[in-house]
């Protein structure tokens, strides 16, 4: 007759050795305890499915989409996906024309015919809300949601038509820099960003932390998740000393890091010919002369907000806009800066 768990015989002889039973018994309630410690430890997550109209988008979001919710919101009103393209599966040849036709329609160009191509091919996929298998992560403020990761899965659902969305949602109010955090690891492990909107992520992580220049191949490892090997492309690419290398993966003409790393390896004039085919003309540079601090903290804050402003805030990298000297080398990157612009 079997034994009852927990019962003990009166002639049983001791062996010194742990009953194998009790050992996994032990082992199975050591478990459960550990996995009900970790559960308490996590605090206010819920996920339900929320109003899309309450979710609010973060606009320091490092994928940089060039479609704002309300620009889809419009396309979704006024050119609806047509549903029985939905219906079929692997139907994709009318994306082409339908993005043509919107883009048309509302004269976008650029990065946002190409956004919104991405966002079409990614609704057909979705076909409805119904399908989406990994929930957008949100932070709530009472009634407002802040988005903070699942930009793309929000857009789609407005192209859809839809009207709530599956959500994670976090209590708690995140710090900048763990919102950060939280969208590199987002949008690295999903649709790859582009080289430039890496490139500002990783900045922004570092500025937030040692810098540029202080941080660490070793610890921009740890703080990406990534290989030293790539953390060290990364470092060598921002740490670059002229802007022309950034504004050229900023243009689009270095699209991978590999290639990026190894140009930064190269002296200025180089580079240019590398990536222009002949040395920059010597142009006469920009210089000021300044009475006193104040004068430079007024001229250095008036390039922060011009560089904002034409988002070539990566140009000033590095620059210390109190000293007369980095004020004139801002200058001159931000004409250089707006000129390669024209140049395209």
């Amino acid at each position: 007759m079997a034994r009852k768990f927990g019962s003990a015989s009166g002639n049983r002889v001791s062996t010194g050795k742990i009953d194998q039973n009790e050992s996994n018994t032990e082992k199975w309630a050591g478990s459960v305890a550990a996995q009900v410690a970790t559960a308490a430890s996590i605090k206010a997550i819920v996920a339900k499915t929320i109003p899309v109209s309450y979710i609010q988008c973060d606009p320091e979001n490092p994928r940089k989409l060039a479609l704002t919710p309300e620009q889809v919101k419009v396309i979704a009103n006024q050119y609806p996906l047509d549903q029985s393209f939905l219906d079929i599966d692997e139907s994709t040849d009318w994306i082409e024309g339908y993005v043509n036709r919107v883009a048309a329609a509302l004269n976008l160009s650029g990065k946002a015919v190409g956004d919104l191509q991405s966002l079409v091919s990614f609704a057909a996929a979705l076909k409805s809300a119904d399908r989406l298998l990994h929930p957008i992560v949100v932070w709530r403020d009472e009634s407002t949601f802040h988005l903070i990761a699942g930009e793309r899965r929000l857009l789609a659902h407005l192209l859809l038509g839809e009207t709530h969305i599956a959500a994670r949602i976090l209590d708690q109010q995140y710090s900048r820099h763990q919102i950060d955090t939280l969208q590199w690891e987002e949008n690295v492990h999903r649709q790859d960003m582009n080289l430039w909107e890496r490139l500002e992520h990783v900045k922004k992580l570092l500025l937030a932390d040692e810098g540029v220049q202080q941080t660490s191949v070793t610890k921009l490892s740890k703080i990406l998740g990534r290989s030293r090997a790539e953390s060290q492309r990364y470092l060598a690419v921002l740490r670059y000393p002229d802007a022309l290398l950034l504004d050229a993966i900023r243009l689009g003409k270095v699209n991978d890091l590999k290639s990026a790393a190894a140009l930064a390896q190269l002296p200025a004039d180089q580079l240019a010919i590398k990536l222009n085919g002949h040395k920059p003309a010597n142009k006469a540079t920009a210089a000021i002369k300044l009475g006193d601090k104040s004068q430079a903290a007024s001229v250095g804050q008036l390039l922060k907000a011009a560089a904002k402003q034409l988002k070539l805030e990566s140009t000033l990298h590095s620059l210390n806009l109190s000293k007369t000297a980095d004020i004139n080398e801002a200058i001159n990157r931000l004409i250089a800066a707006i000129e390669g612009i024209k140049g395209d």
